[in-house]
């Protein structure tokens, strides 16, 4: 504000120097010529006279009083602040948006890295039901096999038992008692069977005219050991152990008891277990065997054709060999 001051100073020196120049040449003009005396005292009056000056003040809102230039030249000052202002609006602007784009790629990174743990969720959930499926049909295909293992198994049956070609000519239908075991493989249809069996066959009379016995055939008993071949035939996809077989094989037999007739020196007379020849022969048939709990119901029927080297009956006899079919009801354990 000095220098203002300064300036204002300045001018007003100069307005009175220009006041004081000006006034000899009226004077002159209007009074004609002047005594050096009194031009001189007029200059010594003029050097003692006081200019007064005054202020050009301007009464602001605040009720202060300041000069008017200076009031002027303030007004820069108050558009600075005001761009100031401006410019810190617009900064908290700027940053209110930086801060809203901030907060918008926050937002988004969150929500992606909740769709990714989601469907990585998703994902372990889609492979842990597989898994589990995996498990369950594996535990199923588990239960399957134990439920359908074979292996070492043994029975008890019994039945009836019927002579069969020239055998019918001396004896009838009997009895049969039989004991099963054997083994059966678990990846494959095969497996062995051997079987103790005792046949019992009623023998028969001969009677003439007069119903007088002419000739008769004591009971025969066939004691049999017989080792045959088994083959399961399951249906496809059935999940238990039900199933038909075949079976086919050969044996060891003693023909016992009755087995001459009525013509010849040793006709009616019993044959002894100790004293039977033991003799071979063959058999074949079938069965079906059904799952009934931990064990298997079964039944089947062979044929057996045994050489027995009996005399013959006077009306045909049983003769060469020995032809019987058993039919059997049993039950097996593995």
């Amino acid at each position: 504000m000095s220098y203002r001051r300064g300036i204002a100073a300045i001018g007003l020196v100069l307005a009175a120097c220009a006041l004081v120049a000006s006034s000899p040449d009226q004077a002159s003009a209007q009074a004609g010529p002047v005594k050096v005396d009194t031009i001189k005292k007029a200059r010594i009056d003029t050097s003692a006279k006081r200019i007064r000056i005054t202020k050009d003040t301007v009464r602001t809102a605040a009720g202060e009083v300041c000069l008017a230039p200076a009031c002027v030249t303030e007004q820069p000052a108050m558009v600075t602040l005001q761009m100031a202002l401006d410019r810190e609006s617009y900064a908290r602007e700027a940053q209110r948006v930086l801060d809203s784009i901030d907060a918008e790629a926050r937002l988004r990174t969150e929500i992606a890295r909740i769709e990714n743990r989601a469907a990585a969720e998703k994902t372990r959930a889609f492979f842990d039901s597989i898994a589990r499926a995996d498990a369950d049909r594996n535990a199923a295909q588990l239960a399957l096999k134990r439920h359908l293992a074979r292996g070492f198994y043994v029975g008890l049956a019994g039945g009836t038992s019927m002579p069969q070609r020239s055998t019918r000519n001396g004896y009838t239908g009997g009895w049969n008692t039989t004991i099963p075991f054997g083994w059966d493989a678990n990846e494959s249809r095969l497996g062995i069977r051997g079987d103790l069996a005792l046949d019992r066959l009623h023998g028969t009379q001969v009677r003439d005219a007069s119903y007088s016995v002419i000739a008769a055939s004591g009971d025969l008993s066939i004691w049999s050991f017989n080792l045959d071949g088994k083959l399961r035939l399951h249906a496809p996809g059935t999940p238990s152990r039900t199933h038909v077989y075949l079976l086919g094989g050969a044996g060891v037999h003693k023909v016992t008891d009755g087995v001459y007739g009525t013509t010849g020196a040793d006709a009616g007379r019993s044959l002894s277990f100790d004293a039977a020849k033991t003799k071979f022969g063959w058999n074949v048939g079938a069965g079906m065997s059904a799952q009934w709990g931990p064990t298997e119901l079964f039944i089947e029927s062979r044929f057996f054709q045994v050489k027995a080297d009996m005399a013959y009956h006077m009306n045909g006899g049983v003769g060469t060999y020995a032809s019987y079919t058993p039919i059997v009801v049993g039950l097996q354990w593995f």
